[in-house]
């Protein structure tokens, strides 16, 4: 398998590389005689291969047309060999069980004449291919000889490319000579700074004699230069005599750095503009006199030795890596002197690391307010805080450019100060600025100047993070994309590999939690733990991302339309490339308002489509007919209510290996038939798309690791689903959400599958949600076989205790295994779950537990779970404070949900030392709760979650003892008014000031409650 050998491998040609190399101890290959020409390409992208890494390193800005050319080449023989090799496994890669319902006559006739035939057909074409291909790469290598493409000569011996002195001094010198009077929401943030610079820490009598660290962290392009240099130039730091502002370049120049740090030290004139030869004529000191001729060891010794006993303040703007900070620390000595150090860096691991002291602090940068954007745009376009009289016409369209600028501030100015130097302020040219906002402004300097910053943080990821990092623009502007089936996706495309510590899905759950430690991603829903749920890509950065796509043609969007009439579909836009590898289609169920890639509605493309079938629209905008997705790895149409390609036909897309159909509700059976013969199909989501049965053919799918059919009606799994062996994902059920977090969600009953028997043959299984108990009684024995099994979802909606005793032996067998487990015995009156007491062998590492089902008590052996993060109970009818007092002490606890009658006790009570880690508790609705209290336990708690159909006889105390309460929230189709409004008021006492929601409204905590 692929995802098997990929986890050394990086690139689009490095993936190649591997499959090339398994590919060549294939049986077929060894008798087509293609061995040695598979070889000889193997060796000719392999040197291409690390050619095009260090090209790649230099990153766009210092790559010439010519070399662009060249590396769209090799990416381009890189995929057609690996269509080669999967057309080729298409055709002779193993039992495709088309046999079913045959005759047995005519199933023998196709084993024993029709596909010998077909496998030399496929042999054959594959000898013609692989030598056409090794012809077309030595062609490739050779014009990279003939042309020289070589790395610059500034690269430096690691391969990464080194920029002169100064090549980033023009992002310091604006933020330096800034005009403050233009600046919004800067000022604030500057004294927050200089607060923390002189924060001393509680029992630390030394905590301001001390160095101290602050560290800036946020997006590119927030204004964390321009707030590092405010900082720079107030009056309260303007006293210290040894400063100096020095910026890290993205492939770190330390000799750069340090030789500016030193004549910024050592120069009598403080002014960082001025040149080499201006402080030379001013300096006569023999340690800038020879500083050219110096080792960097001699460097950091002259800048630690001058500022051993001096107080300094230094800026270190833009920081990338710990290694660059470890590098660099040397030259600042902490000598009690009351020094300080920034740091501005967009990387949160960084920031967290270099304040590795007591006494340092990390402060977040965020994007600006709504009226903070307005009063920034006005000011930069009209040098007024708002919008002039005569420009009224002009604020509507202002909103949507400021929507797409997403409270960036650098967007914010580079698109105003493009806006300010036009002729013509009228609506009508400012929408067709707003429609092509992006890559449409290309022209602009100061566009081009933001899309250069931004792109830093691309270029900066390690080379196996690109494709994943890519791989996010399929999603539309302000999509909440979930961290579950983007990993799975990425597992499937073969962009992540596994080890022996971690599955692909893990591995890719690391990218993403790099990818918000980079603040390249926003993260929108954060689980207890501090995983990462869902997160959002700043529009603009999508922008950049897209740019990046269409160039080296790995996705191509369609759907995209300008908001002033002509229609711009994106897939039209991969000028030179004539074969579409990834396809995204972007549907038209979008939020009232929002707007597509390019600032029109995707609604839009449906209208057109419709004209063309009425002869209108031909000619260059005709371009849904003449899509072609032979060569197609990838198709997501997410909530496309109509068929945005009325002839696709899905039986042709022989190279599939990702389909996701998710709200496409237009799905037939038909199609459905068409999709089971994708053999090479490795992920196929048909989430809510309202399909009722999947087809017996499901079995053809050998290479399906995910099926995802939640939010459908399918009920039953065809006994076929069992001949999948790489499947690693079986995905089904619903879930019914409560809360505006998602946190409060419940199973919803009866929407459960029936699984076959057959399951033990599945080995490869790590997730199952929702198995039906009842009506799968041979597969729940058979869960125990399943050595992979980390997740699993189990319900009974029938009566009889008997249907658990199969899926209690397999439990038994899961004790090392399972990490997550949901089990749901929905009947109040039925104590099916009484076995669950007595298991000789349980789960003794789950992480997740969620229990709903009656209890004559808790299970004895959940109070040994050392490593339980999340607890859900639900309809237990527990009873005696011994029930709270046994959660209380597991010691990993951080989330504790009480759903409806799982604890019928009349007191809840958080002792002194029960819940020491715990940050999230709901309580859901508690029949005979009368009392709430905390006493002094739950001492971390941050979260708390209520729904009360009556006011507590005793109510709800010790919200004081709360010291980190964030947020408390109030659900359900009854909220008392009266337990909001004490919650209120206590919570206008409390030090965090915690806010206070009723559903989705936030409270205001300065006015009385209304009703």
């Amino acid at each position: 398998m692929e995802a098997a050998v990929v986890s050394s491998t990086e690139g689009v040609v490095s993936i190649l590389l591997a499959k090339l190399g398994e590919f060549l101890s294939d049986k077929y290959v060894l008798l087509s005689g293609v061995r040695h020409e598979i070889q000889e390409l193997k060796d000719d992208l392999e040197s291409m291969n690390a050619c095009l890494r260090d090209l790649a390193a230099v990153g766009d800005y210092h790559q010439s047309q010519q070399t662009r050319t060249w590396m769209k080449q090799v990416r381009e023989v890189a995929y057609d060999a690996e269509d080669c090799i999967d057309s080729f496994r298409y055709h002779v890669g193993g039992d495709r069980n088309h046999d079913e319902g045959l005759l047995v006559v005519a199933g023998w006739l196709r084993r024993t004449v029709l596909r010998p035939l077909t496998t030399l057909r496929a042999m054959y074409k594959l000898a013609v291919e692989v030598q056409s291909l090794k012809a077309r790469a030595l062609k490739v290598s050779e014009r990279r000889l003939r042309y020289r493409l070589e790395p610059p000569a500034a690269a430096s011996s690691s391969g990464e490319y080194a920029p002169r002195c100064y090549d980033d001094l023009d992002r310091r010198l604006p933020a330096l000579s800034v005009d403050e009077s233009r600046l919004v929401g800067v000022r604030s943030k500057t004294r927050a700074i200089l607060k923390l610079l002189e924060h001393k820490d509680d029992g630390d009598d030394d905590g301001l004699a001390r160095r101290k660290v602050v560290a800036v962290v946020g997006f590119g392009g927030l204004g964390k230069t321009t707030l590092a240099a405010m900082v720079y130039k107030s009056p309260a730091v303007q006293g210290i005599q040894h400063r100096a502002f020095v910026t890290v370049t993205r492939s770190c120049n330390l000799r750069a750095m340090l030789e500016s740090l030193l004549e910024q030290l050592f120069a009598p004139a403080r002014d960082p503009r001025c040149s080499r030869k201006e402080i030379m004529a001013m300096e006569k000191d023999e340690i800038l006199r020879g500083i050219e001729t110096k080792d960097i060891p001699q460097l950091l010794a002259h800048c630690s030795t001058h500022l051993s006993d001096k107080r300094y303040f230094i800026v270190v703007d833009d920081l990338w890596s710990l290694e660059d900070w470890a590098s660099l620390k040397p030259a600042f000595p902490d000598n009690d002197k009351h020094s300080r150090i920034i740091i501005t860096t967009r990387n949160r691991q960084v920031a967290e690391s270099c304040c590795s002291l007591p006494g340092d602090r990390v402060h977040f940068m965020d994007v600006l307010p709504n009226d903070q954007s307005r009063e920034l745009f006005f000011k930069t376009v009209f040098q007024k805080e708002h919008c002039p009289s005569e420009y009224r016409s002009l604020e509507g369209i202002s909103g949507d450019i400021l929507t797409k600028c997403g409270g960036l501030p650098l967007a914010i100015v580079s698109v105003g100060g493009m806006l300010a130097q036009a002729e013509n302020k009228t609506p009508v040219e400012w929408t067709k600025v707003c429609g092509k906002l992006g890559s449409g402004l290309s022209t602009s300097a100061a566009v081009r100047g933001m899309r250069r910053i931004l792109s830093l943080s691309y270029h900066d990821l390690p080379y196996h993070l690109k494709a994943c990092f890519l791989y996010l623009s399929v999603f539309r502007e302000g999509y909440e994309i979930k961290r579950g089936p983007l990993v799975r996706r990425w597992a499937a495309e073969g962009f992540v590999g596994g080890g022996r510590e971690w599955t692909p899905e893990e591995a890719a759950g690391k990218y993403i939690d790099e990818f918000v430690g980079r603040s390249i991603v926003t993260p929108t829903r954060v689980a207890t733990n501090g995983v990462v749920r869902c997160c959002k890509v700043h529009d603009i950065m999508l922008e950049v991302m897209t740019a990046k796509c269409v160039e080296e043609n790995f996705i191509s969007l369609l759907g995209s339309v300008t908001s002033y009439g002509r229609h711009q579909h994106t897939a039209a836009t991969t000028t030179g490339h004539d074969k579409i590898r990834r396809l995204s289609v972007h549907g038209s169920h979008m939020p009232q308002g929002q707007q597509s890639r390019s600032g029109g509605g995707d609604e839009d493309i449906f209208r057109f489509r419709r004209r063309r079938k009425k002869g209108e629209g031909e000619g260059q905008d005709d371009v849904l007919s003449s899509v072609d997705l032979s060569c197609a790895r990838s198709l997501l149409m997410l909530r496309c209510i109509e068929k945005p390609l009325p002839a696709i036909n899905f039986k042709r897309l022989k190279l599939l290996r990702v389909l996701d159909l998710e709200g496409c509700r237009w799905l037939s059976s038909r199609e459905l038939d068409d999709i089971c013969m994708l053999s090479l199909l490795r992920y196929l989501s048909l989430r809510d798309t309202g399909v009722q049965r999947l087809p017996r053919s499901v079995g053809r799918l050998k290479q399906l690791m995910t099926l995802d059919v939640r939010e459908t009606d399918v009920r039953e799994l065809p006994e076929t689903i069992t001949r999948l062996g790489h499947m690693r994902h079986l995905l089904s059920g619903r879930y019914r959400y409560y809360t505006r977090s998602h946190r409060v969600k419940l199973f919803e009953p009866f929407e459960a599958v029936t699984i076959p028997p057959g399951l033990s043959a599945m080995e490869s299984l790590q997730t199952i949600a929702h198995a039906n108990v009842a009506s799968s009684g041979v597969a729940m024995g058979e869960l125990g076989d399943l050595p992979s099994l980390t997740k699993l979802c189990v319900m009974n909606c029938e009566k009889g205790p008997n249907k658990w005793k199969p899926f209690i032996v397999s439990l038994n067998k899961l004790s090392y295994s399972l990490r997550s487990l949901s089990i749901l015995h929905w009947l109040n009156e039925d104590a099916g779950l009484e076995e669950l007491l007595d298991l000789d062998s349980p789960p003794i590492f789950l992480e997740k537990f969620f229990l709903w089902g009656k209890l004559s008590m808790l299970p004895p052996w959940v109070s040994h779970l050392g490593n339980l993060v999340d607890l859900s109970l639900r309809e237990n009818f527990l009873d005696g404070k011994e029930v709270i007092e046994q959660l209380g002490k597991l010691p990993s606890l951080l989330s504790l949900k009480l759903y409806y009658q799982s604890y019928m006790g009349r007191e809840l009570c958080f002792r002194e030392k029960l819940f020491p880690r715990l940050k999230q508790l709901i309580v859901d609705n508690m029949p005979n709760l009368d009392e709430l209290s905390f006493q002094g336990g739950a001492p971390e708690l941050e979260r708390l979650t209520l729904a009360v159909l009556k006011e507590p006889a005793d109510g709800i105390s010790g919200i004081d003892k709360l010291p980190r309460l964030k947020e408390v929230e109030f659900f359900g189709h009854v909220i008392v008014d009266s337990v909001v409004e004490s919650m209120v008021a206590v919570c206008k006492k409390h030090p965090n000031k915690p806010r206070v929601y009723r559903g989705d409204r936030p409270m205001e905590m300065d006015s009385e409650l209304s009703s």
